[in-house]
């Protein structure tokens, strides 16, 4: 019998959990992050306000899952589009314009996942889904390199350059920075533009 309390209580720990990131998306999403609070996330939940703290040591730990969360996302969506093409050079094509269509389609989670709230955490879980999206980038271009389509440099680095080419064109596009007169214009043409250069060297 306490076996069977034990699962119960511990899939509505879980259901709880899941409910208060649901809330705390749906809060970033709709007022942005200083909407951002436990009490606020436990009263949107439908749940007490003191709820979140028996799950979360504070906000910070918090919006490190929910970025987490969405790192996990684009890293889906950049796996299914890779998937769904022919030839390596074809493939980080296709992951990039999955990583730049999440960023440009979702402004409040990019910045979250880009900003100082999960940047300066001292929780880890974010990095570590962070990691494994530029791990994806990482592999694509040493398939690359391999098939003889990019230069053969340090794969780290030149899938370093291609993220951060694709996010800096992003941020510049979210934060309305863009001027075509500055070669400023969609951020997965200029992300091309510098993967066509890299593979015609």
């Amino acid at each position: 019998m306490s076996r069977t309390r034990d699962k119960v209580a511990s899939r509505e720990r879980g259901d709880t959990r899941g409910a208060l990131i649901r809330a705390a998306a749906g809060l970033l999403e709709e007022r942005g992050m200083t909407a951002v609070t436990l009490r606020a996330v436990g009263e949107r939940a439908g749940i007490s306000r003191q709820a979140p703290y028996r799950h979360f040591a504070d906000k910070e730990e918090l919006l490190s899952v929910v970025a987490a969360g969405y790192f996990e996302q684009v890293g889906e969506k950049m796996a299914g589009a890779a998937g769904a093409a022919d030839g390596s050079f074809e493939r980080l094509d296709a992951m990039t314009a999955a990583y730049v269509g999440f960023a440009l389609e979702n402004p409040a989670r990019t910045r979250l996942m880009f900003g100082p709230e999960v940047k300066g955490s001292a929780y880890p879980v974010a990095h570590e889904a962070a990691r494994a999206v530029h791990e994806r980038f990482v592999r694509a271009v040493a398939d690359c390199q391999e098939a003889g389509l990019l230069p053969g440099e340090d794969p780290v680095e030149l899938a370093a350059l291609v993220y951060a080419t694709a996010h800096g064109a992003v941020d510049l596009t979210l934060s309305g920075h863009t001027e075509k007169a500055k070669g400023l214009g969609d951020p997965l043409a200029l992300t091309r533009r510098l993967l066509a250069y890299l593979g015609a060297r």
